[in-house]
């Protein structure tokens, strides 16, 4: 007998039955599901924890202060935007202010090139600031101390490294008293010594006030500025208040900076969550979206369970109609079905969570790195209320699509599931 292409006919056994492709196990179908669950949700727990942590910390304490011109656009309207305005007299006025703690002046450095034992290297974020910097942004000082107010006014050549440049430039030594080169501007080299190693203000504040990594004293750079000749005008002053008095302190900054609110220019003040706006609408857009995925992988998991339950109910109908016969109750059956589900679902939720604990440092990191550009690369692994919500809605979608197995179980007939076995 040939086949119905011509070719060779395929012979079988009398009782040979073609087995249907196997499907996965389902332990490591919900395991797969758990784990992209308890990721999922971990990088959104930390996420926001993180900002909301800088929110708590700076949100009602930190403003910064800033000159607007508002200017008139061809075709009708006006666009505001912030101008160099201020100086340094401006800073000594704010510290005056009642309901004002600190105010300092930042101002960015952008790809410093720096000497060290005669190796040039590039730091992209290098920042001038005054005294109360530190204190104001809580820096925490991994060795040495902050410069001084002395050190700002008469100009002395000091500078604090970021505890991730010092382990670059000086690995497994103490980087004080070390000295960093800028160069020759005309007047020698331009020699800091090292006094302080610091942990950088969260990157989360970048949108308010940028990160960096090199920290001098302002004014102590630019050789080349004199100010006999020429005041450096800078776009914003920050001020720290009381806690809870920020308003107040911003409205009093308005007050003390009057002189600047001329013709079109006013005196404005920006808060951290302003600033950091676009990244929360970022985070929650995010959040959105893994979550449909979340919700898929749980889905997709809780059908693999549904099916194997199936298969497994066909494949016992004897056994389930025996049972019956001896007098077991459709309600033992329906807990035996679910009880089996229930232990698919746990065992696998285990295999998920262990995966999750094992590579979420790894994968978030990379993940927070591709989608948020660092800022947020520095949380941890496993959240653990990521860990406990993972496994419990794997256990009750498990639970849930194993009731239809279960029912069908209970619902045969013990002679019918007799002769069908």
């Amino acid at each position: 007998m040939r086949g119905e292409d011509g070719g060779n006919p395929e012979v079988y056994p009398a009782d040979y039955e073609k087995e249907a492709p196997a499907l996965p196990p389902p332990i490591l179908q919900v395991g797969l599901g758990v784990w992209i669950v308890a990721l999922i949700l971990s990088l959104n727990f930390q996420a926001a924890g993180s900002l909301d942590r800088v929110h708590s910390t700076f949100g009602d304490t930190l403003a910064k202060i800033s000159v607007s011109k508002t200017e008139e656009i061809p075709g009708g309207g006006q666009v505001v935007s912030s101008i160099s305005n201020l100086r340094y007299d401006d800073l000594v006025k704010l510290l005056q202010g009642e309901h004002i703690e600190q105010a300092f002046i930042f101002q960015e450095l952008w790809m410093q090139r720096i000497i060290v034992d005669g190796l040039t290297y590039s730091v992209q974020t290098a920042a001038e600031t005054t005294a109360h910097y530190g204190e104001a942004m809580d820096l925490e000082l991994v060795e040495g101390h902050f410069f001084t107010q002395a050190d700002e006014e008469q100009k002395n050549r000091v500078v604090l490294i970021s505890n991730v440049v010092a382990g670059q430039l000086f690995p497994g030594q103490s980087a004080l008293g070390k000295i960093i080169n800028l160069g020759d501007f005309g007047e020698g080299p331009m020699e800091f010594e090292i006094i302080g190693v610091y942990k950088p203000h969260s990157p989360l504040l970048e949108f308010f006030i940028s990160e960096a990594h090199l920290l001098f004293p302002l004014g102590t750079t630019r050789v080349w500025v004199s100010r006999d000749f020429f005041e450096p005008s800078y776009q914003y002053i920050y001020i720290k208040s009381q806690p809870g008095r920020l308003y107040e302190a911003v409205e009093e900054a308005r007050v003390l900076l009057a002189d600047r609110s001329v013709e079109d220019m006013e005196v404005n003040g920006e808060y951290v969550k302003d600033s950091n706006r676009f990244l929360s609408e970022q985070l929650r857009t995010v959040s959105l979206f893994l979550g449909a995925f979340a919700f898929i992988a749980v889905l997709v998991s809780a059908i693999g369970i549904l099916s194997i339950m199936l298969v497994s109910v066909v494949e016992r109908t004897r056994e389930i109609g025996l049972r019956q016969a001896l007098g077991a109750s459709k309600r033992s059956i329906v807990a035996q079905i679910l009880n089996e589900s229930l232990v698919f679902s746990l065992a696998g939720s285990i295999l998920g969570l262990l995966a999750a604990y094992f590579t979420s440092p790894t994968l978030l990191s990379a993940i927070l790195v591709e989608v948020f550009y660092s800022r947020l690369a520095d949380v941890g692994g496993l959240h653990p209320q990521a860990a406990l919500l993972a496994a419990v809605v794997a256990v009750a979608m498990g639970q849930l699509f194993g009731l239809y197995p279960a029912w069908q179980a209970a619902k045969l007939p013990p002679v019918e599931a007799l002769r069908e076995g």
